[in-house]
């Protein structure tokens, strides 16, 4: 019996009102991923803007959408180097006037532009 691990098997198992309210279908709007990568139901996590490894917490400010593919390739490095900023606005752009049951889109964008002008100061 093979019991090696896929990649696409693994799963931290990462849960927050952004990746259930997705997975619910309620972010209508939400189409792409913070790296411009389309998202699905079956392709979506949960990416950390600071790595949980190096620190970072699995809190609304730090978490942000990707698929998993895209999740994976960027692993635990700095996500300096991954960032595009038209991606980055696209994906913001789309929460922009969403309010859901403990999710403002609004108040969700001035946070994640906060943990990234933090992490561009800081360098991580």
């Amino acid at each position: 019996m093979d019991t090696t691990i896929k990649q696409s098997q693994i799963t931290f198992g990462y849960s927050n009102i952004l990746k259930t309210l997705y997975k619910r279908g309620q972010l209508p709007t939400v189409k792409y991923g913070f790296y411009g990568d389309k998202l699905t139901q079956k392709n979506v996590s949960l990416e950390h803007l600071i790595p949980h490894s190096k620190g970072g917490r699995t809190s609304i400010e730090n978490l942000v959408l990707a698929s998993k593919v895209n999740n994976s390739i960027r692993g635990n490095k700095s996500v300096i180097p991954f960032l595009n900023a038209e991606c980055v606005m696209r994906y913001l752009n789309q929460f922009i006037g969403v309010k859901k049951f403990g999710f403002d889109g609004n108040e969700y964008v001035i946070k994640i532009l906060d943990t990234l002008n933090k992490i561009f100061d800081k360098g991580l």
